[in-house]
């Protein structure tokens, strides 16, 4: 082998290193760490609840021309991505994290002529209250590792909505047959239901309307749109009572609408539930700047 022709081979071998190791930089660049990888549109948890993940985005909190003093429209931005319970928090699964089910509706509770020969696991946990529910999000994350919590009002809205601007996520009207709700009138109305037995909203979320209310992480203020922060609203400091959302199967069609506002005192009531959000982990900022022949082993 000539002299030149061994300069060559040694040049593209070490070139070819460089170009290897340097593909292997900017691969590990846009591959975020395995803890900060997004899990997917739809996952499903430890102990089976399924979650969606809800896109960032703007919407118009409230409603115009409101004739409730609490829901001025605003516009809000959410500005991160982060995952919401499909469903309502269901008996089998806070029995699974708390060891207990507190329903009404359930083979044990005080309303259990209503379920009689009913199997209610996948009804909605109700009969808890806001502490109750926030106990329920400590004790999973510290379980998996990862941070559950209740939503805030802006994004339970915003997740509602689904990009729609009517007073309910399928229109201007809440129909018999998209809900859970009092306007049913039958018999078999007068309890919540199984989760996920009415049509989901464009989000792929189940039961926004009626079923059971549920709990948000904000303290109550019927003047806080005037003040609040256009992104990523939490709500005020302090209060007396705390938000809950959505109606109840013994609401009217009225107070299920999508800006619908109520509080209530941390007691407990068999109209009372909650789902969940889980926290999205954000990718890490990686260096962008070229791998350089002499980082190369």
């Amino acid at each position: 082998m000539t002299l030149m022709r061994v300069w060559l081979v040694a040049t593209m071998s070490a070139c070819g290193a460089w170009m290897a190791c340097a593909a292997h930089a900017t691969a590990y660049e846009q591959e975020p760490a395995a803890a900060d990888v997004v899990l997917g549109e739809r996952i499903t948890n430890s102990i089976g609840m399924d979650l969606k993940l809800i896109p960032a985005g703007e919407f118009l909190m409230g409603t115009a021309g409101a004739a409730e003093d609490d829901e001025q429209q605003h516009r809000v931005r959410i500005t991160r991505p982060f995952y919401m319970g499909v469903y309502e928090v269901t008996q089998v699964e806070y029995r699974k994290v708390m060891g207990k089910n507190p329903s009404y509706f359930s083979a044990t509770g005080k309303s259990s002529a209503n379920v009689e020969g009913m199997n209610t696991l996948r009804f909605p946990v109700d009969n808890v209250t806001w502490d109750d529910a926030v106990r329920f999000c400590q004790k999973l994350s510290a379980t998996e590792g990862r941070t559950y919590r209740l939503p805030t009002e802006a994004e339970w809205e915003y997740a509602c909505r689904a990009g729609t601007a009517s007073d309910y996520h399928a229109g201007d009207s809440l129909p018999q047959n998209e809900a859970r709700i009092s306007a049913m009138r039958t018999a078999d109305a007068q309890r919540p239901t199984a989760v996920g037995s009415y049509r989901p909203n464009r989000f792929g979320l189940y039961d926004m309307h009626g079923n059971v209310w549920e709990w948000c992480s904000d303290w109550y203020d019927k003047n806080y749109y005037t003040q609040s922060p256009r992104e990523d609203p939490q709500g005020p400091a302090d209060g007396d009572y705390h938000a809950d959302r959505g109606g109840c199967w013994a609401s009217v069609d009225e107070t299920c609408r999508s800006a619908n506002r109520r509080s209530d005192p941390a007691n407990r009531s068999d109209i009372l539930g909650f789902r969940v959000v889980l926290v999205a982990p954000q990718p890490e900022k990686q260096d962008s700047s070229p791998a350089k022949p002499n980082d190369c082993p």
